[in-house]
């Protein structure tokens, strides 16, 4: 049975019908979808993200993937597309995936006919480019995300393509790879315990487990919410976010206070006025929390506070980025995905994670020893139970096995704990929202500033003001700021029921605070339904991930073979390297057009040339038992065109030709073709080809070898044969190929 991958809306071909005929994967980008896919009876799953190129909906494939794999009603496998690269990829697999899936990460192999000025574009990319257009993720064919032009279906995962090129080369070479890296994962026992009690970070941090409580605006503010995350081992962080530099002082000797001596952090944003900012920095050193978490930072303000003994780490939301501030001596960073709540970055976490990796790597093949054992790392997005922890994981093993420390960092996800209403960080409604919660919604006020919350009635007047703003024809620097001051005091109502009035918080009843609330929260939301404690969360992330981390390892290894799964040490180099190939076929004079033919499923068999010989004369749809002469029932076969022969420019006199067998005439041509495509150009600089050696297949027999075993033949049947019979015997090369 043949295998079709359709998208899960195609009208155009019923699933239903499909499925009696072929091995059906349906792409979806909801639960909706594929459960609608799995009752029409589709025999697998492709969860596209929406970091994916075309179709997409709300969910990044992270996120997508957890829910499908959670969801009983759905017992397919699943495949995954957006973000996978070769970390994410073993981290799929691992998280309970059947595979994933590559199609923008192969756009510059040779194997692609892709126009060069779109090759050019997707060469430039750095996975901050694409934008969603009606349900569509693309670039812009002029690689500007504010361009006007046709929109390419590439994902946030194009920047790999050049990666890809350079690493791989080819695309089979890339899907070794990736396997490889699978398999690499499926060995790394070890990595099911990077996020276990007493690992790395949570030593270097002095906590009992590598798990932070993020900061969450008008959420992380209640001394007595940190302390509950500080006493199950954990690390707590206030946010101050803009309050002022008395309101900080208050919130950080609130927690001093009951935290005591046990390990907990402040979050600030980098970006906060100035005064703000340096009022809310000088109350930090008078408290001084042991760890700063800085949110749009730079090395110079993270330098500045550990040089006063504190341990700053920086929101780092882009490669390019990361780079900067690791050669200006950063090393303590958070890598946070956009699927987290309130203010997002462009990047979902599959399609940051794979970057940042690739970037920490790259540095660290550079850098002196023991850098890497300088380097901490808090992976946060869409992390909140035993899979996505032990997704994690397995994604951050080749780092760890490096020496770099990784822990992950939660923010929604304390959203669904008792202690969360309990201490007040958050009202009952609040999670009561989180709970029921099926969609969240993206506030932009401008570019690049975006909130991530729930979808509610505000969620609603926030787009009529936008849309009629719009419509106005209102300055984009104008409505940033009426929509940033329409956000005002939304947070406050929605978390702790009150409104400010002047200089008086007056308190605000639960149809209030659903109707004018900004609810923020990650797409996590969607995946939780019950609510939890904060020691069952954190045992969920920690223990659980380990004992996942540990049964998805046997069941792989059980899979893929006992050998499988152990990394095979790197072989010494062979004394024999490929390094350029060639062909002649039928319809393809070269490689390139023999791909074409291949991809392309294009029939090659044609009728007998005319010039080859008389089909007539052989030729019969049915031969008769003792039929003589007509020796056929076919006319029809693959025949290589006449293909161009430089005689002289091989030394060969133009009047051998007739007596040289053409498949000898072919064999030179294919080893010409085959240097050529290896660099060996005519012209080019002198090259000692020694040791070069051209090895070549050919289909047996010829017209030549044919008519010189007719030749020695007929004397035995006719005695001397005439002159005339001898030379038709004999075909020039030089007008004749011979057939494949």
């Amino acid at each position: 049975m043949s295998l079709l991958v359709m998208p899960a809306n195609d009208a155009g071909w019923p699933l239903r019908e499909a499925v009696r005929r072929h091995r059906v994967l349906v792409e979806v980008t909801s639960r909706a979808e594929a459960r609608a896919a799995a009752e029409a009876g589709a025999h697998g799953l492709i969860a596209r993200g929406c970091e994916a190129g075309g179709r997409v909906g709300e969910l990044s494939s992270f996120v997508l993937l957890q829910q499908l794999l959670a969801d009983e009603a759905l017992a397919l496998p699943v495949w995954v597309a957006g973000g996978i690269g070769p970390r994410t990829a073993a981290a799929c697999v691992v998280g309970g995936a059947a595979g994933v899936v590559l199609d923008s990460q192969l756009a510059l192999m040779p194997e692609s006919d892709l126009p060069e000025d779109v090759r050019a574009v997707i060469g430039r990319m750095d996975g901050s480019e694409t934008v969603l257009s009606d349900g569509m993720r693309g670039l812009r064919r002029d690689g500007r995300p504010d361009g006007a032009g046709e929109l390419l279906p590439v994902g946030q995962d194009g920047w790999m393509a050049a990666v890809f090129r350079d690493r791989w080369r080819t695309t089979a070479a890339a899907v070794r790879g990736i396997r490889a890296a699978i398999e690499a994962a499926a060995g790394d026992d070890a990595a099911g315990g990077l996020l276990a009690p007493g690992a790395p970070l949570a030593q270097a941090l002095g906590v009992r487990i590598p798990v932070a409580q993020g900061p969450m605006t008008r959420v992380s503010d209640v001394a007595g919410f940190a302390a509950a995350v500080a006493d199950d081992g954990a690390l707590p962080f206030i946010a101050l976010a803009l309050a002022t530099g008395e309101q900080s002082r208050r919130m950080l000797r609130e927690a001093a206070q009951q935290l005591g001596r046990r390990p907990w952090g402040v979050g600030v944003l980098g970006f906060a006025p100035e005064e703000v900012r340096a009022a809310q920095l000088a109350a930090v050193m008078e408290v001084r929390p042991p760890v700063v978490i800085i949110a749009g930072g730079r090395p110079a303000q993270a330098k500045a506070l550990e040089a006063d003994g504190l341990n700053a780490f920086l929101h780092v939301p882009s490669p390019g980025l990361l780079r900067q501030f690791l050669r200006a001596g950063a090393r303590r960073f958070v890598f946070e995905g956009a699927e987290c709540g309130g203010h997002i970055g462009p990047r979902t976490s599959f399609a940051l994670w794979e970057a940042q990796a690739l970037a920490l790597e790259e540095f660290l093949d550079q850098a002196p020893p023991g850098t890497a054992a300088q380097v901490q790392v808090f992976f946060a997005g869409g992390i909140h139970d035993a899979r996505s922890a032990a997704m994690v994981a397995a994604m951050a093993g080749p780092l760890a096995q490096r020496g770099v420390q990784v822990g992950v960092l939660m923010g929604t996800a304390y959203l669904f704990t008792s202690e969360a209403v309990e201490y007040g960080a958050i009202q009952p409604l609040f999670q009561r929202e989180v709970l029921d919660a099926t969609v969240t919604a993206l506030l932009e006020t401008a570019p690049g500033h975006v909130t991530r919350c729930l979808h509610t009635p505000y969620v609603d007047d926030f787009h009529r003001m936008r849309q009629e703003l719009d419509a106005a024809g209102v300055d984009t620097r104008q409505v940033w700021e009426q929509l940033e001051t329409l956000n005002v005091g939304r947070l406050r109502i929605a978390s702790k029921g009150l409104r400010r009035e002047g200089d008086a918080l007056i308190a605000v009843d639960e149809p209030g605070q659903r109707a004018e609330g900004m609810f923020m929260a990650g797409q996590i939301a969607v995946l939780r339904d019950a609510q939890t404690t904060v020691a069952g969360l954190h045992e969920d992330v920690t223990v659980g991930a380990r004992r996942f981390h540990a049964g998805r390892i046997a069941a792989l290894t059980a899979a893929l073979g006992p050998d499988a799964a152990v990394a095979e040490p790197t072989p010494e180099p062979l004394d024999i390297a490929i390094v350029g190939m060639s062909c002649i076929f039928p319809g393809s004079p070269d490689l390139a057009a023999f791909w074409q033919t291949i991809l392309g499923g294009r029939d090659a068999v044609t009728e007998v040339p005319a010039e080859r010989w008389d089909a007539d004369t052989y030729y019969a749809p049915e031969v008769e038992p003792g039929q003589t002469g007509r020796i056929s029932v076919s006319k029809w076969g693959g025949f290589i065109a006449p293909v161009p022969f430089d005689a002289i420019g091989y030394g060969i006199p133009p009047a051998a030709l007739a007596s040289i067998d053409p498949a000898q005439l072919l064999a030179l041509e294919a080893s010409r073709q085959a240097l050529a495509d290896a660099g060996y150009h005519h012209g080019s600089p002198a090259v000692d080809h020694s040791r070069t050696g051209v090895v070549f297949g050919a289909e047996a027999g010829s017209d030549l070898s044919n008519g010189k075993v007719v030749r020695a033949t007929l004397p035995a049947y006719l005695g001397e044969v005439p002159a005339s019979w001898q030379s038709s015997c004999r075909r020039s090369p030089r007008t004749r190929s011979p057939a494949s």
